[in-house]
């Protein structure tokens, strides 16, 4: 005696429904979502930019923006605006704010410390843009 067989049509049509509503129904959640937002361009900026690059890779020219305290900085590269401040010169190999003294126009300065030889120490020389 030979038993009895299941299927047929019928449960391959309704797997296939299930899937192209499933489908459907994501495609239409990830097009209302409305946390993917583009932006809106008419509304302004608070302040620079945040860049990519850290502030260990800043060069002369680049600006940046503390946002920490005086006692700890917290340091990232922005692009450069009024009021960013800009550097005007990198001495590597030294933690020495001291050695700002002698570069022009220089009124502020960030050091970095690191744990690793003191070649990879440096200090950034700094002035405030108008």
């Amino acid at each position: 005696m030979e038993e009895p067989r299941l299927g047929g049509k019928t449960p391959a049509i309704l797997g296939v429904a299930g899937f192209v509503a499933a489908v459907a129904i994501f495609g239409l959640v990830l097009w209302l979502n409305p946390f993917h937002s583009k932006g809106d361009p008419a509304v302004p900026s608070h302040g620079p930019s945040q860049l990519s690059k850290s502030v260990r890779l800043a060069q002369p020219g680049d600006c940046l923006q503390n946002q920490g305290t005086q006692d700890k900085p917290v340091m990232i590269v922005v692009t450069c605006g009024p009021g960013a401040l800009q550097v005007l010169e990198r001495l590597e190999g030294t933690t020495h704010k001291q050695a700002c003294d002698a570069v022009q126009n220089s009124a502020f300065y960030y050091f970095y410390d690191s744990e690793l030889p003191d070649s990879f120490d440096f200090v950034l020389c700094m002035s405030k843009r108008p």
